[in-house]
């Protein structure tokens, strides 16, 4: 099939975007993964946190020390300074992953939009090659009928 120049010349571009386009989605993929791990680990942290909270405040028959308190209490300030630090992390990759998604939303559409102007594209040449080919048919039968009329 003879193919339409412009839509081969579209195709060297649709590769290059679908390339981009599968970078994109990789990109995008990592961060989704990036971000569930850190999430999961700020619900480690508010665990842990939740954790030395009982610990302090609940009944013991045991005594505890001012020490032991003070230490817990030192602890459980550094795990909520990692919760909020994590919390920022979350945020950053959060923007990140939108980002990626854009990103590849936006290739994904030119994808799209690039393969359906190349389907178009040699429809047409398809359409144009088929009215050649039925003119020539047509000239070609009115030609024989001719030749082959008696008043010829």
């Amino acid at each position: 099939m003879r193919r339409h120049p412009r839509a081969r010349r579209l195709q060297v571009v649709l590769d290059l975007t679908e390339r981009e386009e599968q970078q994109a989605l990789s990109q995008w993929g990592a961060l989704q993964q990036k971000l569930a791990a850190e999430q999961e680990q700020r619900q480690q942290l508010l665990t842990y946190s939740l954790e030395y909270q009982q610990k302090i405040s609940a009944p013991s028959s045991t005594a505890v020390s001012a020490g032991q308190i003070h230490n817990t209490i030192g602890f459980m300030g550094q795990i909520e300074q990692a919760i909020n630090a994590q919390q920022q992390q979350i945020a950053l990759l959060q923007k990140q992953t939108d980002n990626a998604r854009q990103n590849y939303l936006a290739l994904h559409g030119k994808v799209k939009a690039l393969q359906e102007l190349i389907e178009r594209l040699e429809l047409e040449a398809a359409q144009v090659a088929d009215k050649e080919a039925q003119k020539q048919s047509d000239e070609w039968t009115s030609r024989n009928a001719a030749r082959s009329s008696p008043y010829h």
